[in-house]
């Protein structure tokens, strides 16, 4: 049976053994000097290494020829590749800005559905810090439709023809995800200002109006 503690080679203290580093061919399987005395035998015996004089920046009015309209422009046309370091130039994009945004923008119109779905996948990622698998395993728990209204989302882009999905819904104090609403359940607690206790004077409001026209 394995002891609650050891005394360690450096400091002569004695310490549980889980302030001892693991060593296989130690002793308890341990090593003999505890984490402490390490850390402080690795700061004393560390040397910092020598850095390179520092570059200066780049001028950006430096001229350069974009690979693809063959245009010589300006530094600060073409988007950097590699940032500048204390020891190294920062690298400059072989294509000018603009050529980079036109061949972006003819890709985009020549691929609709992975823009499309790269577009949902990172707006997902960047609001919700959801995955699409994370928002189609939300949506099977609820089977498929509204966790409010229990309907499916009915409305389509008035445009493409394109149906909506349902909207996810989260608090917006602590940022938690709550479910996936319809556009108008989503829109309705929006605008009560996810408010309880306005949503309940609401239904006393309706139900109190309700029985006086019967």
């Amino acid at each position: 049976m394995l002891p609650d503690s050891r005394r360690c080679t450096k400091c002569a203290a004695e310490k549980p053994l889980s302030e001892f580093s693991k060593a296989p061919n130690g002793k308890y399987g341990r090593k003999a000097s505890c984490k402490a005395c390490d850390a402080a035998r690795h700061v004393a015996q560390h040397i910092p290494k020598p850095r390179g004089p520092r570059r200066a920046p780049l001028d950006e009015t430096t001229a350069k020829t974009c690979r693809k309209c063959g245009i010589v422009k300006h530094l600060a046309d073409f988007s950097l590749s590699r940032k500048a370091t204390a020891t190294r130039n920062a690298v400059y994009r072989s294509d000018c800005k603009v050529c980079c945004s036109t061949r972006a923008k003819q890709w985009f119109a020549d691929n609709p559905e992975r823009t499309s779905a790269n577009k949902r996948k990172f707006n997902l990622a960047k609001n919700y810090g959801l995955t699409v698998a994370d928002y189609n395993a939300l949506l099977h728990t609820q089977g498929g439709v509204c966790a409010i209204c229990g309907k499916d989302e009915p409305s389509e882009h008035g445009k493409t023809g394109k149906q909506f999905r349902l909207s996810v819904d989260h608090c917006h104090t602590t940022g938690k995800i709550r479910g996936l609403l319809c556009q108008k359940c989503n829109r309705a607690i929006g605008l009560f200002g996810d408010d309880p206790i306005l949503m309940r004077k609401a239904i006393s409001y309706l139900l109190r109006h309700r029985d006086i026209t019967r």
